[in-house]
C-alpha cells in the first residue's frame, strides 16, 4: 500500500498505472517524428499532392520544402495523435486503395507494410525528450518498491524501448495496450483488465495520464484518476472525470502509506 499526494490531497491505493506519450514523454515531439516516418514511407509510393492529402486528413500540418513534405504540427486530438496502431492501418489502407487505385487486400498488405517500415524509422532519440519530472518520479517509485504498469494505445515494443532509454522499464509489471481489449480509453477495459490480471480492486487502482481520456476511464471503474497538463482545453476537459489535476508531474508525491 501506496500513499500518493497531489494538490494537498493524499490517497492511498495498491497499484498505479501510468499513460506513457504525453505524461512520460513529450508527445508533440513524438507525434512529428512519427509523421515525419509515415510520409518517408508514403513518398515511395505516392506523388507530393497525395502525401498532402495524407496529410490533412490525420490531421498533420506540413511544408514542403526542396520538394519533400514535413510536418510543422500534429494535433493532439487529430487521427494521427489518437488512433491506435490497427485503426490507423485501416484508415491508411482506405486511402491507399483511393488514391493509387489498388484492391482493397493489396491496399491492406500495403498499409501494414508501410505502418512497420515507418515506426521502426522513428528516431527515438529525437522523438523521446521526457517530461519534466518523469525520471526523478520513477526513480522515487522503484525505490519505494511501489507496483506500477502502463496502460497506452502505443505498442509494448516501443513503450518498453522508451521507458529503457530512461532505465525506468527494469521493475514494470505490466504493459496493456489498445490490442488487448475490445475497446480503448476511454472505456474501463484496460483498467478492468489490469484489475484482474493484478488481483487489485478497481478502487485501489490510481490512473495518471495526461489526457481526459485517462481520467474519464479511471472515473468510469471508480479509480482514482489524475490528470496532468497544462493546456487550459484539456482541464476543461478533465473536469468531472478526474479525481486530482496537476500541471507537471513533479507536483505528484508518493510514499510508503
Amino acid at each position: 500500500m501506496f500513499s500518493v499526494k497531489v494538490n494537498g490531497h493524499a490517497y492511498g491505493a495498491d497499484l498505479c498505472v501510468f499513460d506513457k506519450d504525453g505524461l512520460m514523454f513529450d508527445s508533440e515531439q513524438f507525434w512529428i517524428e512519427m509523421a515525419n516516418a509515415r510520409i518517408r514511407a508514403l513518398s515511395k509510393r505516392c506523388s507530393v499532392e497525395q502525401v498532402l492529402a495524407w496529410a490533412k486528413l490525420m490531421s498533420v500540418r506540413t511544408e514542403v520544402k526542396n520538394g519533400l513534405v514535413e510536418t510543422v504540427w500534429v494535433d493532439p486530438v487529430g487521427i494521427l495523435a489518437v488512433a491506435p496502431p490497427a485503426e490507423e492501418i485501416i484508415i491508411l489502407a482506405a486511402f491507399l486503395v483511393e488514391k493509387l487505385g489498388i484492391l482493397w487486400h493489396e491496399g491492406r498488405n500495403l498499409a501494414a507494410e508501410m505502418f512497420e517500415q515507418s515506426d521502426a524509422d522513428i528516431n527515438l532519440d529525437r522523438a523521446l525528450k521526457p517530461q519534466p519530472g518523469y525520471v526523478a518520479l520513477m526513480k522515487r517509485i522503484n525505490e519505494l518498491g511501489i507496483h506500477y504498469g502502463v496502460a497506452t494505445s502505443d505498442t509494448v515494443e516501443r513503450t518498453r524501448d522508451s521507458m529503457e532509454r530512461y532505465d525506468c522499464w527494469k521493475n514494470v509489471r505490466f504493459v496493456v495496450t489498445s490490442a488487448d481489449v475490445p475497446r480503448g480509453k476511454p472505456y474501463p477495459d484496460m483498467l478492468q483488465l489490469i484489475s484482474e490480471k493484478e488481483n487489485v480492486p478497481l478502487d485501489r487502482i490510481v490512473m495518471i495520464g495526461d489526457s481526459y481520456v485517462d481520467v474519464k476511464m479511471a472515473n468510469a471503474t471508480g479509480s482514482i484518476g489524475i490528470g496532468v497538463t497544462t493546456s487550459p482545453e484539456m482541464k476543461e476537459k478533465m473536469v468531472g472525470y478526474a479525481t486530482e489535476i496537476a500541471e507537471s508531474l513533479e507536483q505528484i508525491e508518493f510514499d510508503r502509506a
